[in-house]
């Protein structure tokens, strides 16, 4: 379920595209994880100060805050993306929006792979199909069938 801050419009002007808020318990959140993963570098930092740390530790260390910008970063982006998905939504009287604003983004142009990019995918008959994919074994119904002709 969706967030949003409408704001209902009496006057006859077009409704402002509803907003995703950002919301107490999605910033509570952000902060636990980013604690978790500064909690776990500090492990590690201290593994590798310690008479049996390797590099590996180190390296993790090192990584583990990585993990935590990259949340904050991924909950910013989703952000912005619900938020623009609901701009275009509101903006569009056609029920295929999204693909308006990738038209307003990209452009019109078509993109297509090279023929010669991708291998060439083998023709078979279906008897040599099936020549190649005999089962190994045979199933327990159709070994009653063989029994009962």
């Amino acid at each position: 379920m969706r967030d949003h801050d409408d704001v209902p419009s009496g006057d006859g002007q077009p409704t402002p595209a509803p907003r995703v808020r950002v919301r107490a318990w999605h910033i509570i959140f952000l902060i636990l994880v980013v604690l978790a993963t500064l909690a776990l570098a500090y492990w590690q930092w201290s593994r590798f100060q310690s008479g049996s740390g390797t590099f590996q530790n180190l390296g993790y260390a090192f990584q583990w805050p990585l993990f935590g910008i990259f949340a904050v970063y991924a909950y910013r982006m989703g952000l912005k993306l619900e938020n623009q998905a609901a701009e275009a939504q509101t903006e569009s009287d056609d029920p295929d929006f999204i693909y308006q604003a990738d038209l307003r983004e990209f452009g019109d142009k078509v993109t297509t792979i090279d023929e010669d990019f991708l291998p060439a995918r083998p023709q078979l008959d279906v008897e040599t199909f099936n020549e190649i994919n005999q089962p190994r074994r045979i199933r327990h119904d159709q070994t009653q069938n063989h029994e009962k002709d």
